[in-house]
Formats: C-alpha cells, structure tokens, sequence
C-alpha cells in the first residue's frame, strides 16, 4: 500500500548522485593526449635536425673530394698538353729508342706554354721538381709526368703513336712495346706501365704520392719472387725533402738547391716634350724629336712720303702729320700825288706846277703782322710677312731603376741565362729509399 513514508524523494537521490561523483577518480584524457602528441613533434623535430646535419657533413666531404680530384685531373691535362707543344710541336722529341727527355714546369712556364700550377687550395705547386719525362719506344712515346705539391705528389703516364697521336688520353687500355735490347731488362716495366694506364680510368680519383705506390707494388705482387731470390727490391726515392736521417737502412740522395737573380729595368714615365736640352746618364733615358713647324717672320720699311706699291703678304701703314708755318707779312708804304694851291707841310715832298698850283707827294704808313699757314705730310711704311718650314728638336726624359728578380731555389746547372747566382743562398735537400740489393 502506497504511502507518503513510500513517496520517492528526488532530491534525497541528487545529494547521494553527487557524493558517488565526488568519490570517483577523475582522468582527463584529452590533456594526456596532448601531451603524447606534443612529446612525438619535439622527437621528429630532432630526429630531422640531426639527419639534415650529418647529409650536410657527408656532401662537404664529398665537395672536398671531388675538388681535389677535379684540380689534379685539369693540372695533369694542362701539363700534359704543355709538354706535347714542347716535346712534338717544338720537336724535342728523343732519336734513339730508350733515350729520354726531361723539362720541368718552370721550363714550360718559360716556354709561354703554361702559367703556374696550383693545387686545390691555391698553392703553387713545385715548377722545379715538377716535370715531365719523354721516352722512346720501339713503337711508341712514353709521357711520364711527375707532379710535386705542398700536400700532394702525383704521377700520370701516357702513351702517343710515333706520329703524335695520343693513345691513352681518355682512358683507354694499352700495353706498351719495348725495344728488342732492352726486353728482358724492362720486363717488370711493362707490368708496371700496364698499372699505370689502368690508374689513368681512374683519373678521378686522387693520385697517392709515388713513393707509397711503388711500396705497395714492390712488395706485394714481388714478394714470393724476392724471397725465393733473395733480393730485396729497390723502392723508388722519397720526394725531396731538407730533413737529414741517420737510419743505417736508407739510402740517400744530396743535392744542392741555388737561388739566382736579375735585374729588371723599370721606366718611368715620359714627361711633356720641351726644347730645352736634356743630358741622359744611367738613371736617366731621354730621347729627342726633330718636327717641321712653319715659322713666320716679317721685315719692315723705314718711313716715307713716297706710296709703296701693295702686293701678297705686304702690310701698308700710314700716319699724317700736320706742318705750322709763320710768315710776317707788311701792307701801306704806298706813295701818292695831290695838286694843292699852297704847299702842305704834311706831304713828304712838294714842287711848283705851274701858276698857283703846288704839287704834293704823300706817302702812307707801312704796317706789319705774323700770318700762320698750316700744311699736311702723309707718312708710308710697310711691313712685309714670310713663312718657312724649320726643323725644332724637342726633348723627353724618363727615370731607370732596377728591380731585383729571384728564382725559386733550383739547380745551380738549371740557373735561367741572364741570372746571376745568389751568393750564400745555397741549402741541401735530401731524399731516402730502402737500401736494397742481394
């Protein structure tokens, strides 16, 4: 039976709704997943940083490699070319086969055929010890080239026909052929020429200095032959080098590197041309010009009342001047005659005439005074003008002076025509290779 004690109270449920809620734990999984998401962008941004970086680092490894490879394949071929013009165009070629020919790179440079060599970062290279070395074949020409940097010593063999055409400029494989004479002598040559040219399709792939090529050759490929022989092969020699070493095991080579100078003349500038004369001594060249210039002169007239006659290049001048004259001139002094009936006293004279009549003679007064006249005199004078060509020496100077200009060190037999040796520039250089020998 339905009561008021049985009546549900809603609010009663409200207040025991709330008090469950305030009990239960809260999550708020949005905020958590906020949280993952901003945490997985920060792991990608450095993730992406580290591998931009570390791509970056291995392509400036590789720029400076491939540079460096670059360098060495234009100086080889810049040379290369060079030493054909000397060796071919010039005709410096060997005559007899196993005779060969050497220049260096300051030769060259002489020769107008190159300008100096440079390695990757901008360094002169040796053009002393640098060369480059022809040799005649029974069938062919041998070029060896020798390339000495700071950093660096490369070496390069081609091959050319004995008409000048190249045969391993671009990589090909060729074996070369060796006099009859010297076939048992320079069997282990052609092994090592055959090497070489292999080297050359690598040619971008930077030369190791000679001395560790011929290390790696003598003693891995010889290595069961010498034992069984007993011999120990020669390594080829180090690069020149001014360190001294006492090893007992090594063999070495001495030379003697020279400094040399000349003088070269500097001028000066010319200075403007004048006509007065100039001395020259041993500071001082001075040159002269002889020029044709038209001179003009005139001669003139004394003056004169006499017209001169006009003609080409005849100037005429003329003045008057005007001339005063005073005269004295007198008037009165005359005499005249009056008939009067008795004498006058004032006439000068009087005579009778006849019955009553009286003749008189008067004179009148003279006077006098200056009378000025005046009279024009025109004066002529002339001048006349001539030109003529004359020769006029003009004169031009300019200072000498001497610039001192010194090799690098080189062989004082390699010293250039019109150098001097420098006094006490002498220095010793050095270079090693293993004693060898049975």
């Amino acid at each position: 039976m339905y009561t008021e004690e049985n009546e549900f109270n809603y609010d009663d449920y409200l207040d025991e709704a709330d008090n469950y809620n305030s009990k239960k734990p809260f999550i708020d999984f949005k905020f958590i997943l906020k949280i993952f998401l901003i945490i997985i962008l920060i792991i990608l941004i450095i993730f992406l940083v580290f591998k931009i970086k570390n791509k970056n680092y291995k392509n400036n490894n590789n720029d400076d490699n491939n540079n460096s490879a670059v360098v060495l394949v234009d100086n080889m071929t810049l040379i290369r070319e060079a030493a054909y013009k000397y060796f071919f165009t010039n005709d410096n070629l060997p005559s007899e086969i196993s005779e060969s020919k050497s220049v260096s790179i300051s030769e060259l440079i002489k020769e107008e055929l190159v300008t100096d060599i440079k390695d990757k970062d901008g360094n002169k290279c040796g053009n002393n010890i640098s060369k480059a070395t022809i040799t005649k074949n029974s069938k062919d020409y041998e070029l060896k080239i020798n390339l000495v940097c700071a950093k660096t010593q490369s070496e390069q063999t081609y091959y050319y026909d004995l008409k000048g055409n190249c045969l391993t400029c671009n990589g090909e494989s060729y074996t070369s052929s060796v006099s009859i004479n010297d076939e048992d002598e320079n069997t282990t040559n052609n092994e090592t020429k055959t090497n070489s040219n292999n080297n050359s399709n690598n040619s971008n792939v930077v030369a190791e200095p000679e001395e560790k090529n011929d290390i790696d050759d003598s003693t891995n490929d010889d290595e069961d032959d010498n034992s069984k022989n007993n011999t120990h092969v020669c390594t080829s020699y180090s690069a020149w080098t001014k360190e001294y070493k006492t090893d007992q095991n090594l063999e070495r080579e001495t030379r003697t590197l020279v400094k040399a100078y000349k003088n070269n003349i500097v001028y000066g500038e010319w200075s403007n041309e004048t006509t007065d004369v100039l001395v020259g001594n041993s500071n001082l060249e001075v040159r002269t010009t002889v020029k044709s210039e038209p001179v003009t002169s005139e001669s003139c007239s004394a003056e004169s009342t006499t017209k001169p006659e006009s003609r080409d290049g005849r100037v005429i001048t003329s003045r008057t001047e005007t001339h005063f004259s005073t005269k004295k001139v007198c008037s009165g002094g005359k005499t005249y005659t009056k008939t009067l009936t008795k004498w006058d006293s004032k006439a000068y004279s009087c005579r009778s005439y006849g019955i009553g009549k009286v003749i008189c003679t008067y004179k009148t007064k003279r006077t006098c005074k200056n009378k000025t006249t005046t009279s024009n005199t025109t004066y002529y004078k002339y001048c006349d003008t001539t030109t003529t060509n004359v020769n006029k020496t003009y004169y031009q100077s300019r200072t000498i002076s001497y610039k001192p200009v010194y090799t690098d060190y080189i062989l004082e037999s390699e010293i250039p025509d019109g150098y001097t040796k420098v006094s006490g520039s002498e220095i010793k250089e050095y270079r090693y290779r293993e004693k060898c020998g049975k």
